[in-house]
């Protein structure tokens, strides 16, 4: 199977999931965590660089095409799969924003489902990543770091809850996936360059393993005593988005790092932001030609308002692998992080968690 079918048929699934469950109560909790994380950071940001920014890996798709640098298609089969994936991506969006008619949560106006934003971005960035990420993953880095950015920059702007993002990303990358698949049907294997390379599925035949860089997003479930969690001496849930980066030492195993921030909720409605950095190790085991397991360990610090001190986290994931220089993770995470101990003694001493959650990783 391609591997651009693999990922074509996982967007499609998250599409349905975006498209039924946009007030579903497990999507709505995860909004409000992540708004709160937003809340207690930057309650004020205010900065309109992502209406620019948004179009600038297709700027550079066509700026070094222009200047003679070789892609994937000539001139004519690269702009006809561009307009497939943009009136694909137009068409989608904004079909869902005037029929979910979801309320932004600034309140300005009711077509926040899905960020138009994000999938122009994850669009644009995928349009590079298919013409150039073969020839170099750094252009694919750049263009979905730029992205990554633009969407993160749209709950800032606190103009989308995360969910409008994720669905945007999904439709933006999902377009240029149909667009070329469209575009192959019918120019078939003409307009290609001579020196193009597509090679499925090479995962695994790198003697000294891979790096790998991508966000993760998760649910914190936490472990701990109800009576605790009603008088607020605990928090009741909460979120976490970190950027997770892998160093092989060894075709299988190696060196992993996180950066984290997160939110914790009370039944008293307030919420604090717990931020960490973490180091550790990782390993992996390959099957089914496309899927693997992973596991890692990783200590570091946890701070937050009211203490800080270790953090200490093991973690397991089912990882799908969908391309040349992709992988999509299911992870499940057990998190211990000092809580308050001797400066609050009303309060436990450690914070003991599980996060559901997944990540979207490059690899190279």
């Amino acid at each position: 199977m391609k591997s651009g079918k693999i990922i074509f048929a996982f967007f499609v699934c998250a599409f349905l999931w975006g498209a039924t469950g946009v007030e579903s109560s497990a999507q709505y909790s995860m909004d409000r965590d992540f708004a709160a994380l937003r809340n207690n950071l930057a309650p004020d940001y205010r900065y309109h660089y992502d209406d620019y920014i948004q179009y600038s890996p297709a700027v550079l798709t066509l700026g070094i095409k222009a200047c003679g640098y070789k892609g994937q298609s000539d001139w004519g089969r690269m702009l006809v799969a561009d307009a497939f994936s943009v009136a694909v991506m137009a068409g989608v969006t904004n079909a869902l924003k005037y029929s979910v008619k979801r309320e932004r949560p600034d309140g300005s106006a009711r077509n926040s489902f899905p960020s138009g934003h994000t999938a122009t971005a994850f669009m644009c960035a995928t349009m590079l990543h298919k013409e150039y990420g073969w020839r170099n993953i750094g252009w694919s880095i750049g263009g979905y770091s730029v992205a990554m950015l633009t969407a993160l920059s749209r709950n800032l702007n606190n103009k989308h809850w995360v969910s409008d993002t994720f669905m945007g990303a999904a439709i933006g990358v999902g377009s240029v996936e149909l667009g070329y698949y469209l575009t192959g049907l019918i120019f078939k294997e003409k307009h290609l360059w001579e020196g193009y390379e597509c090679v499925e599925f090479n995962y695994g035949e790198k003697e000294k393993g891979y790096y790998t860089l991508g966000p993760m997003y998760s649910r914190r479930f936490i472990i701990g005593s109800r009576d605790l969690k009603e008088s607020s001496l605990l928090p009741f849930r909460g979120s976490t988005l970190a950027l997770n980066g892998e160093f092989p030492l060894m075709k299988r195993a190696g060196l992993a790092a996180r950066l984290s921030a997160g939110s914790l909720l009370f039944k008293d409605d307030t919420s604090f932001n717990e931020y960490g950095i973490q180091a550790g190790m990782f390993w992996e085991y390959e099957f089914a030609k496309v899927l693997e397991m992973e596991a890692s360990g990783l200590i570091g610090y946890a701070g937050h308002k009211i203490g800080g001190g270790i953090d200490i986290t093991a973690s397991a994931s089912l990882n799908l692998i969908t391309g040349n220089h992709c992988k999509l993770k299911a992870l499940a995470e057990w998190e211990t992080f000092s809580f308050a101990g001797k400066k609050y003694p009303s309060y436990p001493n450690y914070l003991n968690s599980v996060q559901l959650g997944f990540a979207a990783v490059l690899y190279w």
